[in-house]
């Protein structure tokens, strides 16, 4: 019996200094009050899930301070545009300073253990975005292919329905930043081109070869790659 209490001591003391080693760092250890309950089935009334995923992702966060942080446990709210990390899985918390990147490292079904989202902020201020608003980085380069989603609550009335329902929706825009300014984009090859006019030429013939489309994230991303390439 005092060995079992000279454990559970142990194991309190050390989740007491994580906690205490994670403040000191810049991370809180509030759970955030609002609408965090149950994951990915209800949020303020609605049906839909707010998060870019539903389950705990591993990733990467780095402060505005330059900080690092590894092997967090990770949610990304859409609906606040606010990330979430835990210790446990269990306790949702907040940082207490402004993150300026994080990394999710997102398990797929490929020869990759996992693939990697980047997402960051400090771009322009457009379309009720801001400074701290996050953009997924689809590609780095002179140009940089991004794409922002937020997630809305909208109320619904199914046909024949006397109840509306509220829905979380979501919304994608898609952005280049160039040497010119940033631009928003629509996934349309005549637009995108046109923005790559210097090199319009060479992005069509690649495409072609590479069958690749104007319309998916990942080709895309492909393109502006290989464009960067070319400069």
């Amino acid at each position: 019996m005092r060995k079992l209490g000279k454990r559970l001591v142990v194991l309190v003391v050390a989740i007491v200094s994580i906690q205490l080693d994670l403040f000191a760092q810049g991370v809180t250890i509030t759970p955030d009050p609002v609408g965090l309950g149950v994951v990915g089935k209800m949020y303020s009334g609605a049906t839909g899930s707010p998060y870019l995923y539903n389950d705990w992702t591993n990733g990467t966060v780095t402060l505005k301070d330059g900080t690092t942080y590894q092997g967090l446990n990770l949610l990304y709210d859409q609906q606040k545009d606010e990330l979430i990390f835990s210790i446990d899985k269990n306790r949702m918390q907040t940082f207490m300073h402004p993150v300026h990147e994080f990394i999710l490292q997102v398990a797929n079904g490929s020869g990759a253990a996992y693939t990697e989202k980047k997402f960051r902020n400090g771009f322009a201020s457009v379309d009720g975005a801001n400074g701290n608003s996050f953009y997924e980085v689809l590609a780095e380069g002179k140009v940089q292919l991004l794409k922002r989603t937020t997630k809305t609550i909208v109320e619904e009335r199914a046909p024949g329905a006397t109840i509306a329902t509220k829905q979380i929706k979501p919304t994608m825009r898609y952005y280049m930043t160039t040497p010119t300014g940033f631009v928003k984009i629509r996934k349309d090859k005549k637009e995108i081109l046109a923005v790559l006019k210097d090199k319009s030429t060479e992005i069509a013939k690649f495409a072609e070869n590479n069958n690749l489309s104007f319309k998916e994230d990942e080709d895309l991303a492909k393109l502006v790659t290989y464009y960067n390439s070319l400069n």
